[in-house]
């Protein structure tokens, strides 16, 4: 079943919206607002306020309103996956999102984040470059099957360093520091992480919220994918590596089972996101850095 389109009622009965999924869905449920806004001015939401979503929200134009709806208000959620089974072409996430907003699809996917990435001095000062390149990477996600061991990503650093590139690694105080990286680790909030992505010269990255920021600022992006698809989640602006999957007993359940989500893979070191070539990644790394 398709999913319901969303609009105001003619007794202008006021619409909550309480978002929900990564940071990444967030870049895309603004882009949806943002085309919906632009179709119909008058149409105009409330958002339920969640403090984890306001640095990417704050100031959006589609919200007349932020804070908590009343009792018997009218709220709806924004989880895709379960209003319609995504998948490639038109039942792309993003486009899933715009028909329940009443947009005609297939739409064109413009993510969009509220007010300007005002340069942060003392981010950039914080990051000793001296005038090298410099690559962030970031090789962690909420879902452990996206991700690969270390060793392999420690491997990527060491390569880059050796062209004389600046590596610098974002990502939650929690994730797993790559040896040799410098680490921005828990330091940076998400619109803080989307300007750093900006001074950049190339992102590598797994399918996380990084991935969506680079799509959103046009950054030059090497995206790893091993369960989950870029024809689905990713972007065609970006160098996308798919990890084989052909042979792999648990595909059909990776990653749609909620297990699956919380859960290493079960092959460990033959999971699929282990099968990248570093030495492919460098290569293209430096020629995107150099090719200027």
């Amino acid at each position: 079943m398709g999913a319901k389109a969303i609009h105001t009622e003619k007794n202008d009965q006021e619409i909550w919206i309480c978002p929900s999924g990564s940071y990444g869905d967030i870049l895309m449920l603004s882009g949806v607002l943002k085309q919906s806004m632009e179709q119909d001015p008058k149409q105009k939401y409330c958002l339920v306020r969640r403090a984890m979503y306001s640095d990417l929200l704050n100031g959006h134009p589609a919200f007349r309103k932020v804070g908590y709806p009343p009792r018997h208000a009218t709220v709806v959620t924004t989880e895709y996956w379960l209003k319609e089974k995504p998948g490639a072409g038109n039942k792309r996430p993003y486009q899933i999102l715009a028909r329940q907003f009443g947009l005609p699809t297939p739409t064109k996917e413009i993510l969009y984040l509220p007010g300007s990435l005002d340069e942060d001095k003392l981010l950039q000062d914080f990051i000793p470059a001296e005038g090298r390149k410099i690559i962030v990477i970031a090789p962690s996600s909420v879902n452990p099957r996206k991700m690969a061991k270390p060793s392999l990503w420690q491997t990527v650093v060491e390569g880059l360093k050796h062209k004389g590139i600046m590596v610098v690694q974002a990502g939650q105080k929690d994730d797993i520091h790559i040896k040799g990286a410098y680490s921005l680790l828990g330091l940076t909030t998400p619109r803080q992480l989307v300007s750093l992505l900006a001074k950049s010269d190339v992102v590598i990255s797994v399918d996380n919220f990084v991935m969506h920021a680079a799509h959103l600022i046009g950054k030059p992006a090497i995206i790893i994918w091993g369960p989950t698809r870029s024809k689905v989640h990713g972007y065609t602006d970006q160098i996308s590596i798919q990890c084989p999957t052909r042979h792999c007993e648990f595909r059909d359940q990776c990653p749609g089972t909620e297990s699956a989500q919380v859960s290493p893979c079960p092959l460990k070191g033959n999971h699929c996101m282990n099968m990248f070539s570093p030495e492919r990644i460098i290569k293209k790394a430096i020629d995107i850095c150099f090719s200027s």
